[in-house]
């Protein structure tokens, strides 16, 4: 994180912030900075700053929900755990999977490809299921479509949506469910960076750690927000269509 000047930490935890919760993939887009401008790796010490600060705004944001004791709130929780589950074992018992190095092509392609079935479930699977109506196995199913964010540019917001739309689930239940999911989601990426760190051979900035910190949590915060009100008015298509753009665009510079 010394390597990055404070302008680059703040574009970068931007970027963090409004892709982590939006079907547009986080991880894609916190690359191509470097692919492209050169810029240097962000660290270890920035993914856990952005992650706990991406984390802490989706819990701040449905604190309500989370403060009601309630059967469904208890259900909802364990589905949640549940979902997680396939992403987890796979990370655990399939070595070298988190270590493979997309290349800007995959990375365009799996943006397409991944923009197109979101495209189709939101266009031919409209259901009016609510999270309240889940049962296990569509949270299992739903969590098995989740699998595919390993690849870099398939999204994890959006490999859930998909699965949750595909299940017959209203868009806007589906971007929730998505957006709770990820906190076990975000809570298990920052014990495996815990696990990576080195503490004796890492200098902390603390102003631009701190800076970093603030602006996802503001950003994401607002992008949660504003996310669950644009989908109710315009659904999917605006992010499909940035995401094959997107993709056409990578290809074009590479």
């Amino acid at each position: 994180m010394d390597d990055l000047s404070l302008i680059q930490i703040i574009i970068l935890s931007i970027i963090q912030a409004i892709t982590e919760f939006l079907p547009i993939s986080s991880s894609a887009h916190l690359l191509l900075p470097s692919k492209l401008l050169g810029w240097p790796d962000q660290g270890i010490i920035f993914d856990i700053t952005v992650h706990f600060a991406s984390l802490l705004a989706v819990i701040v944001y449905f604190r309500e929900q989370f403060l009601k004791f309630s059967f469904y709130l208890s259900k909802t929780f364990i589905f949640l755990i549940i979902a997680t589950l396939p992403i987890v074992l796979i990370v655990l018992f399939i070595d070298g999977v988190g270590d493979y190095r997309w290349t800007l092509e995959s990375i365009a392609i799996s943006n397409i490809v991944f923009a197109a079935l979101l495209f189709i479930t939101d266009k031919f699977c409209k259901g009016n299921l609510k999270n309240s109506d889940m049962k296990w196995w569509q949270a299992v199913m739903i969590g098995f479509s989740q699998t595919f964010s390993l690849i870099s540019g398939a999204s994890r917001s959006g490999t859930a949506i998909t699965g949750a739309l595909f299940l017959g689930f209203s868009r806007e239940e589906a971007a929730k469910f998505s957006l709770m999911l990820s906190i076990p989601t975000i809570t298990g990426a920052l014990l495996f960076s815990f696990l990576e760190i080195n503490t004796l051979d890492t200098n902390i900035n603390i102003l631009t750690t701190f800076i970093g910190f603030l602006t996802t949590f503001i950003v994401s915060y607002l992008s949660i927000y504003f996310f669950l009100k644009l989908i109710k008015i315009i659904g999917y298509t605006p992010f499909v269509v940035y995401r094959v753009l997107l993709g056409v665009v990578i290809l074009c510079l590479i």
